[in-house]
């Protein structure tokens, strides 16, 4: 005779002990990656006696965002000043507004808009 019923007693005690080592491993990875410097995000579903959690955890780095080096000395940094003020000479870029008022960028020569520098 097969039954869909669960015990009764040891189902409370099971998903409580089930629950408990959730929690008990999403604070401990979570702690754990923000000591490393990551992102942790835990979900858990359960009903009925069964339980399950998924933990995801990435470095906390944004991939858009590029770290420059400082330049080492004035002559770098004159050198990086002159190239900057050469190409605002040769691209003359000028702000302008869309038709959606989006702000954009127009300049008077090719390339400009990648940044290239003509040389």
């Amino acid at each position: 005779m097969l039954t869909s019923r669960y015990a009764a007693a040891p189902s409370h005690s099971r998903l409580a002990a089930c629950i408990g080592a959730a929690l008990v491993l999403a604070l401990t990875t979570s702690i754990a990656a923000a000591q490393a410097g990551e992102i942790s995000t835990t979900n858990c579903v359960g009903k009925h006696g069964s339980f399950n959690c998924a933990t995801e955890w990435r470095r906390a780095v944004d991939p858009n965002v590029r770290i420059m080096p400082e330049p080492l000395d004035a002559a770098e940094r004159a050198r990086i000043i002159a190239a900057d003020r050469k190409w605002i000479a040769r691209c003359r870029p000028v702000k302008t507004t869309d038709m959606y008022g989006v702000a954009r960028y127009r300049y008077a020569a090719p390339g400009c808009e990648y940044g290239v520098s003509g040389d």
